[in-house]
């Protein structure tokens, strides 16, 4: 397991500024250099914003985009999903926070009901449940999952069985940065290895370790 902890230009949330699969990973470009995921990876900003994790998701099969996403920044992604080889697509819809309304691996995802776009189920190419977490809309933002395990909302622990089945790998509930239930926002993860915020705990680092099964 590779593991660092940093913050970006004072920002501990990173999970806002990328997600991590095991075929690649989207950060800003802003974030500084880093082999901890241990995959090929892009820099990049998405509509003029670093928030690369809270407005994106992906798996190794595809990554989703919002709507609002140029036709210049959409043609370098798909120029680095060609050389890497995944699907790129952009979704419609009012809510566009998409790294905050889907979470997923490679076995399975959960989608906010609030998201519409059936071309999710085809870009990730995974079985999708639609559903909330932990009493909440934002289903993404309250789970962080690789295909080793899952991280979830302290909130979560009656759903984790249901999430293990849809993800198919086990998880635990946690929190990051000192407290913080909306796990996907501080941690950026793959089965090779983990990113979090600075804030974090050594507690909350021993649960998301054990939650990602690294240990």
């Amino acid at each position: 397991m590779r593991f660092t902890q940093l913050q970006v230009h004072g920002e501990t949330f990173i999970g806002l500024l990328g997600f991590g699969t095991d075929k690649y990973a989207m950060l800003s470009d802003d974030f500084p250099k880093t082999d901890v995921l241990d995959v090929p990876h892009m820099g990049t900003k998405v509509y003029g914003t670093g928030l690369v994790g809270m407005l994106c998701q992906g798996n190794s099969n595809g990554m989703l985009l919002p709507y609002f996403v140029s036709d210049e920044d959409m043609a370098k992604i798909k120029e680095f999903a060609r050389e890497v080889g995944f699907n790129v697509a952009r979704i419609g819809g009012r809510h566009t926070a998409l790294g905050n309304l889907i979470a997923c691996n490679d076995h399975g995802a959960i989608v906010s009901p609030t998201v519409e776009d059936k071309k999710v189920e085809d870009i990730l190419d995974v079985e999708t449940v639609r559903m909330n977490v932990a009493g909440s809309s934002e289903s993404g933002a309250c789970i962080l999952a690789t295909n080793k395990g899952f991280l979830a909302h302290n909130d979560a622990e009656e759903q984790l069985q249901e999430i293990s089945a849809i993800l198919k790998v086990k998880g635990l509930c946690g929190t990051v940065n000192y407290g913080f239930p909306f796990v996907k926002s501080g941690v950026i993860a793959n089965s090779k290895g983990y990113m979090a915020g600075m804030r974090t705990t050594g507690i909350e680092l021993g649960r998301i370790e054990d939650a990602l099964g690294f240990i």
